[in-house]
C-alpha cells in the first residue's frame, strides 16, 4: 500500500476548529501506528483529499511537525517522514534520562502514596502483555507507565516536552518491536522502582530509571543498527 493510500485509509472528517492542529494529530497517529513509515514522502494534496481540508493547514501541520522532529522538510522534494539516525537516537536517550530522572526525583518528594501505588497498575498491564505476547501492546503499557512517572512531578513543562519527545521516541520503538523478547524483565524492573518510590529512596529512583531507560536502548539500538545493514 503507498504512502497515499495510507493516508485516505480510515481518514476523519475534520471541522474548521483548529484543523491544522487535527491535521497534525492525524498524521501523527499515522507515524506513531507505522502507517507512514520512516523515508515515505507526506504529499499535501494526499492528505488535503483525505481530510477534505485546504493545502494550507495541511502545510502548516508539517511544519508543525517539522518542529517536533517527526517530519523533514526537503526542498523541491516536500515533506517526508523523518528517517531514523543513530545519533538523533542517542540524543533522545540522554534527553530521556534527564527529563525522566527530574520527574522520579519530584515524585519522591511531592507525591502522595495512593498516587504513587497507582503505577503498579501500569506493572498489571505490562506483565499481561507480555504473557500474551502482545509486543505493541506491551511497549505502549511501558510507555504510558513512564507517562504516568512524568505526570507525577506536577511540572506543565516538563509533561509538554515529555509528550513532545515521545512522539519521536515512538517512532523508533515502533520500527525496532522486535527487539523486546523480555518484557517481563522490564516488568520487573518497573516493580524495583516502584519500592523505591515507595520507600521515598530518591537516589535508588533515580538509578533504576536510568538503567530502565539504558536497557530498552541498547536493546533497540542493536535492532536500529541490524536493520540499517541489511538496507544497505
Amino acid at each position: 500500500m503507498t504512502p497515499s493510500k495510507r493516508l485516505r485509509r480510515d481518514a476523519p472528517a475534520l471541522d474548521r476548529t483548529s484543523t491544522a492542529g487535527k491535521v497534525a494529530e492525524y498524521l501523527r497517529k499515522r507515524i506513531a501506528s507505522g502507517r507512514l513509515q520512516p523515508g515515505d514522502r507526506i504529499p499535501e494534496l494526499s492528505v488535503s483529499a483525505a481530510l477534505s481540508v485546504s493545502r494550507s493547514p495541511v502545510r502548516e501541520a508539517l511544519m508543525q511537525l517539522a518542529q517536533e522532529g517527526l517530519v523533514t522538510i526537503v526542498p523541491y522534494k516536500g515533506a517526508l517522514v523523518s528517517p531514523l539516525e543513530r545519533k538523533r537516537f542517542e540524543d533522545l536517550l540522554h534527553y530521556r534520562v534527564a527529563l525522566e530522572e527530574f520527574a522520579v526525583t519530584r515524585a519522591v518528594e511531592t507525591a502522595e502514596a495512593g498516587e504513587i501505588d497507582r503505577l503498579s497498575g501500569y506493572i498489571r498491564k505490562l506483565r499481561a502483555c507480555a504473557a500474551a505476547k502482545d509486543l505493541p501492546g506491551a511497549i505502549e503499557a511501558d510507555l504510558a507507565s513512564h507517562e504516568f512517572l512524568v505526570a507525577l512531578a506536577r511540572n506543565e513543562l516538563l509533561t509538554r516536552a515529555y509528550g513532545e519527545m515521545l512522539n519521536q521516541l515512538r517512532l523508533y520503538l515502533r520500527l525496532t518491536i522486535t527487539h523486546y523478547d523480555h518484557m517481563d524483565e522490564l516488568a520487573e524492573e518497573h516493580e524495583h522502582l516502584l519500592e523505591a518510590l515507595r520507600g521515598r529512596r530518591k537516589a535508588t529512583a533515580r538509578k533504576l530509571i536510568r538503567a530502565h531507560i539504558v536497557h530498552g536502548f541498547q536493546e533497540a539500538l542493536r535492532e536500529l543498527e541490524r536493520r540499517t545493514d541489511v538496507a544497505t
